[in-house]
């Protein structure tokens, strides 16, 4: 062997030690963490669905099924995994309600699911293309009901301060009379009084009956508890863990910082009713902080799925509520960023995509005016604050119509073409204009808009491997991988 081929032999056999060991690095593995969740019926589980079979499929479909897709030259592998301690999402099922002969939209998932998608590429690095490293990426996502988000600006309050907020609004015109069995009952409640199981039990099972029925009878989706509105959550089954709202209750000075700082307990007497309230109330927002410490570790990206539209076709009371519980959710990401509540999870989101969802109902032209309609409603202040790690968009998960044109009063109007929600025939509607701005109160009567809901389009099989069609889904992804810094 000549000097110069020994050379080339030893220089080989370093670059394949170098390629082995990214291999096996740290660097050679990334991971992202992606939290999914959606308020007033918002289409999670077709999000988490559709979103994971584009990933899937997205390497090898044109490029006009899912536009951006980082690793579509580069992809060697793609494979469903489960998230170690995580209930694993029903994919497949799923997939194959959309898919069936007989499409139908999947049944809600309920609880905390995920799903990784592993994703084997080539790097497009300098030094590894060199040494022809393979980086695997696992996107992590995580399904959980929007009712645990709610639990979120709980975090940022004292217990007095939040029990003004829920009796303010149990006293506002839509809530009154579903509130009052519990108002009565908790305006004859001493919080001196000894401590009495039974009797908190009682009451706090009046407060969790009017939770639920704002949701389920008003459409109304700012409770909290979050999960008291959930029937069945066995974080709430324990008759000694429930507590509610009762502002003559009066914590110590470090109630303002949350329980994890100490909320007060002293400031009422032990074994009394108020300080029975404020332990479970302290327990209870412990166990909301671990949650999100599970779900999102070290980083996270968020996605909150928003159903503006069927909110402003329910009207001006059920908007309005959606509106103060998307600015309390968004107002609390910011507020948890405080140096002095560095250490809580929440303060670690790195992304937080606000999505309105079911663009496709409504024509394309509309899509700019959802978004504009969900800026007024988070608030400029929140996303000028957050301008690098907060974003709008306008998405269907699962396009269910086809835009077109048709004369009306020899005008070329926007129409929708599908099959509305009950029916079997494809009809042409006209869904109207959406404002781009809160219409004002005395607007309410004059809006021009009619909202449908459609049955899922009929796809087949030929979708198995392809991404279903969608209105900005890879918009989303693009959105989260973003760099955040400079």
């Amino acid at each position: 062997m000549t000097p110069l081929s020994r050379l080339k032999t030893v220089a080989d056999a370093a670059l394949e030690s170098v390629g082995a060991a990214l291999d096996a690095s740290p660097l050679s593995h990334r991971r992202h963490r992606i939290a999914v969740t959606g308020l007033q019926r918002s289409g999670k589980t077709v999000f988490i669905t559709a979103f994971a079979h584009a990933l899937m499929t997205a390497a090898r479909a044109p490029m006009a099924a899912f536009p951006f897709f980082p690793w579509r030259e580069h992809v060697r592998a793609v494979e469903l995994l489960e998230i170690p301690g995580v209930p694993r999402f029903p994919f497949e099922e799923r997939l194959a309600q959309l898919l069936g002969e007989t499409p139908a939209w999947p049944a809600p998932t309920t609880g905390l699911s995920g799903l990784r998608v592993r994703i084997r590429h080539d790097d497009v690095g300098l030094l590894r293309s060199v040494v022809s490293s393979t980086v695997t990426t696992d996107l992590d996502l995580i399904d959980y009901p929007g009712e645990w988000l709610l639990d979120l600006p709980m975090l940022t309050q004292s217990f007095r301060d939040w029990s003004r907020q829920m009796e303010e609004l149990a006293h506002s015109a839509g809530r009154l009379e579903l509130a009052r069995p519990w108002l009565d009952a908790v305006r004859a409640l001493d919080p001196n009084a000894p401590e009495n199981q039974a009797e908190l039990t009682r009451i706090a099972g009046l407060y969790r009956d009017y939770l639920v029925r704002c949701r389920q009878e008003r459409g109304l989706c700012f409770v909290q508890p979050g999960r008291y509105a959930i029937p069945g959550d066995a974080t709430v089954l324990d008759p000694h863990a429930l507590f509610f709202p009762l502002s003559t209750v009066r914590p110590g000075l470090g109630a303002g910082l949350g329980a994890s700082f100490g909320a007060g307990l002293g400031a009422a007497k032990r074994g009394t009713m108020g300080a029975a309230l404020l332990r479970r109330h302290a327990a209870y927002l412990k166990q909301v902080r671990q949650f999100y410490g599970d779900v999102f570790g070290r980083l996270g990206k968020q996605v909150l799925l928003v159903d503006l539209l069927s909110a402003l076709q329910q009207g001006r009371e059920p908007f309005a509520d959606l509106g103060l519980a998307i600015r309390s959710i968004s107002d609390a990401f910011e507020d948890l960023k405080h140096p002095l509540l560095k250490l809580l999870p929440m303060a670690k989101v790195e992304r937080l995509a606000l999505v309105a969802t079911k663009a496709d109902h409504v024509t394309a032209d509309q899509h700019a005016n959802l978004v504009n309609l969900l800026r007024d409603m988070v608030g400029e202040p929140f996303l000028l604050a957050t301008a690098r790690q907060s974003g709008l968009l306008a998405v269907a998960s699962v396009k269910a119509t086809t835009d077109l044109k048709l004369k009306v009063n020899d005008l070329a109007t926007p129409f929708l073409r599908g099959i509305p929600a009950g029916r079997a025939e494809v009809l042409d509607i006209q869904p109207g204009v959406i404002p781009g701005t809160i219409p004002a109160a005395d607007q309410w009567d004059e809006t021009g808009f009619n909202i449908r809901r459609f049955e899922p389009p009929r796809l087949g099989p030929g979708f198995a491997d392809r991404p279903l069609p969608h209105v900005n889904l890879d918009k989303v992804l693009q959105f989260l991988l973003a760099r955040t810094g400079p």
